[in-house]
């Protein structure tokens, strides 16, 4: 089988390298201040290559990743208060806790069973310390009903590949889930070899009661809901919604 691109740590820095790392640290270092974080010491679920985890750590946050992609970890860059390991976020004992975690860039909408959510959430709480914040975004289930997603083709390059990535959506409604086909045709730049791979992206679209009720059934408190980055109300134009738990 050939590699998944997607799951490539380069090319995927390369397909997010106009995302503002920097902007969504401070975010989330501001709402963990405003809810009164009490240490600096942070689990990340879901790390991908390090990026927020970076940005963070110059706030003074100690962060552990957990990725389930090897590929993500090997390219990430790490420094001394931010290591990354591989694993399962829905079957993890660190047996260890921290003040707070964080789970970004939709994360928690790749968990489109229950028993997947049911287990993220299951981990959060087991690796936070008394009254310590999970932070998350997620896809929010007015809006992408609202708005609906569409056909989206991006293309990027380097030295040695052009790649084009077309993502075209399917809404499964009943299940709250959009499967996202992604085709990637990646030709070599010297040789003009074409390789074509897909994969297929399902994510799950969430209401805040639903998220709440999962929340409180495993322990949590929901603290605030919010558009990622600009702290508005969310609304049928808001795609990404943070939701802010706290430990009880």
């Amino acid at each position: 089988m050939k590699k998944k691109i997607f799951n490539s740590g380069i090319h995927y820095n390369l397909f997010y390298d106009k995302k503002d790392y920097l902007k969504e640290a401070e975010y989330i270092n501001k709402k963990l201040k405003e809810n009164n974080v009490s240490g600096n010491s942070l689990l990340e679920l879901g790390c991908g290559t390090g990026k927020h985890a970076l940005n963070l750590t110059k706030m003074g946050y100690k962060i552990l990743g957990i990725d389930q992609s090897q590929e993500m970890i090997d390219a990430a860059q790490k420094n001394e208060n931010f290591k990354c390991i591989n694993g399962d976020i829905r079957n993890l004992n660190l047996n260890k806790k921290f003040d707070s975690i964080i789970s970004l860039f939709h994360v928690i909408s790749y968990q489109i069973t229950n028993k997947s959510l049911n287990a993220v959430f299951k981990t959060a709480y087991d690796h936070l310390n008394d009254h310590g914040l999970f932070l998350f975004d997620a896809w929010f289930a007015p809006a992408v009903i609202n708005l609906k997603p569409d056909v989206r083709v991006k293309t990027i390059s380097n030295k040695s590949n052009t790649i084009t990535r077309i993502a075209e959506p399917e809404m499964i409604l009943n299940n709250n889930q959009v499967n996202v086909k992604y085709t990637f045709y990646d030709v070599n730049n010297s040789s003009g070899k074409l390789r074509v791979t897909e994969e297929i992206h399902q994510m799950r679209f969430f209401s805040i009661p639903e998220l709440e009720y999962i929340a409180n059934q495993i322990g949590f408190q929901l603290l605030e809901v919010e558009e990622f980055l600009t702290s508005n109300e969310p609304s049928l134009e808001t795609w990404g919604v943070c939701f802010i738990l706290k430990k009880i």
